[in-house]
């Protein structure tokens, strides 16, 4: 039993031997776990937009660009025309009610209407003494306005000095006669004689006599009376001017007037009509025949003429036996 145990334990030395020879050199490689480094967030570049590209300068307009432009803006009459136009225009209103705007540059000349204040016209020319402004217009043609009663707007200096004709009655033009230039003579040529000059010069047209007073309106009115009846006003801006009278003829003979202008203003007529008027002085003539002619000048306080004269004249049946007369004082 011993040598059998014996035998059992060398059998199973030996067999452990055994085993150990086989696995000895065997290791087990443990797999090392190597612990991986969080990342850490990276920043990612946002790309780079390329500059935008600055807008290249309009090329400079060459000489022959700029005449053209030029040209091509010279050669639109509507539009320089129009500027020049109405930087020389010349606009006139009224600036008082019941004006006589006239056939002509005169009293002389027929009413065509009357203006109220605040009428508004295209000035287009002037008489040659710069009394009268030619407006545009009344009845579709041209009439005149004393300037006195005129507010004026625009360059008045451009204003073409104007006449009528007495036929037609439209406007004629002055212009300044050229003076001739003088020709030459051909080498050689005689020299012309002298002209002999006029030995008396030709007597010289009277002029009329200046008055301190300007007729700045001279009307007729209906009149129911069977009379013939005369208002004045005589004034200096806007005061009317007392102690002037009127003389009076009719048919050359001279008729008695003893009113005087007072210094305050009247009116011709009592409720508002296109013939009111201003008035600071009344003469009637009830024995007079009103059929004739009547002429009618300011005088002062000693009888002496202070105004040019106004003349009118009635047929047999006329019904305008209302004269008026305003002198306004210069």
């Amino acid at each position: 039993m011993t040598k059998q145990k014996l035998f059992l334990l060398i059998l199973f030395g030996v067999m452990m031997t055994l085993s150990a020879g086989c696995f000895g050199g065997r290791q087990v490689e443990e797999e090392v776990v190597v612990p991986l480094r969080s990342p850490h967030p990276t920043f990612t570049p946002t790309p780079t937009q390329p500059p935008a590209p600055t807008p290249a300068a309009p090329p400079a307009a060459s000489e022959a660009q700029i005449s053209t432009l030029r040209e091509d803006v010279s050669s639109q009459p509507g539009q320089a025309s129009a500027s020049s136009e109405a930087s020389q225009t010349v606009l006139g209103v009224l600036n008082d009610d019941l004006v006589n705007i006239r056939r002509g540059p005169g009293l002389q000349y027929p009413p065509i209407r009357l203006g109220m204040r605040g009428d508004q016209f295209t000035i287009t020319g002037r008489s040659a003494d710069d009394e009268w402004w030619r407006i545009c217009c009344v009845e579709e043609q041209p009439a005149w306005v004393y300037q006195s009663f005129v507010d004026v707007d625009g360059p008045v200096d451009a204003v073409p000095v104007v006449n009528v004709d007495d036929n037609t009655g439209g406007p004629v033009v002055i212009n300044p006669t050229p003076t001739p230039a003088p020709q030459s003579l051909p080498p050689g040529a005689p020299a012309a004689p002298p002209q002999e000059s006029p030995t008396e010069a030709p007597p010289a047209e009277p002029t009329a006599p200046a008055f301190p007073f300007t007729l700045v309106a001279q009307e007729q009115f209906p009149e129911s009376n069977p009379l013939l009846r005369i208002f004045l006003y005589v004034y200096e801006g806007d005061r009317a001017l007392p102690g002037y009278s009127l003389r009076v003829s009719k048919d050359g003979v001279e008729l008695p007037v003893s009113a005087l202008s007072s210094d305050a203003a009247g009116l011709t007529w009592p409720i508002a009509s296109p013939r009111q008027r201003f008035q600071n002085m009344k003469v009637e003539f009830p024995e007079a025949n009103p059929a004739g002619t009547w002429v009618v000048q300011l005088v002062d306080g000693s009888g002496a003429a202070v105004g040019p004269a106004a003349t009118f004249t009635l047929g047999p049946n006329d019904a305008n036996r209302e004269l008026y007369v305003r002198y306004e004082k210069q």
